[in-house]
C-alpha cells in the first residue's frame, strides 16, 4: 500500500481505539498533504509511517498524539507476536530425526533378497 493509503488505514485505527481529537487532525493534514501520492505505486509499511509520524515536532509537542501512536505501535507488536506464536510448530510435537534401528534395515535387506 502507498502512503495515502497506509495513512487512511491509520486514521481508522485511530477512529477505533477513541483517539483524540488532536490526532485525528494531524492524520486528516498528512492525507491532505500525501493525496497528490494517491496513485503511485511506491509501497511504504504501516509500522514505517507510524514511526516517521512519531518524530514529528507537532507529535512530540502534544502528549495526546504521541501516546495514542504508542498505543497503535503497541498494538501491532502484540498482534506480530500473537501471529509468530501461532506459526511457530507447538511444544508437544517430536520434530526431532531419530536414526532407524539396525533390525529394520536387515528387516528391509530381507526382503529385498525375497524378491529379487
Amino acid at each position: 500500500m502507498n502512503l495515502y493509503e497506509q495513512l487512511h488505514v491509520v486514521h481508522e485505527r485511530l477512529e477505533g481505539i477513541g483517539a483524540h481529537d488532536d490526532s485525528m487532525d494531524l492524520v486528516e493534514k498528512l492525507l491532505k498533504r500525501a493525496e497528490p501520492t494517491k496513485h503511485e505505486k511506491t509501497s511504504v509499511a504501516q509500522i514505517q509511517v507510524v514511526r516517521h509520524m512519531l518524530r514529528m515536532p507537532e507529535v512530540i509537542d502534544n502528549y495526546n498524539i504521541y501516546n495514542d501512536l504508542q498505543e497503535l505501535l503497541s498494538e501491532r507488536e502484540e498482534s506480530d507476536i500473537a501471529a509468530r506464536e501461532d506459526a511457530a510448530p507447538a511444544a508437544y510435537v517430536d520434530t526431532s530425526h531419530r536414526p532407524k534401528p539396525k533390525s529394520f534395515y536387515k528387516a528391509q535387506k530381507d526382503k529385498a533378497k525375497k524378491k529379487g
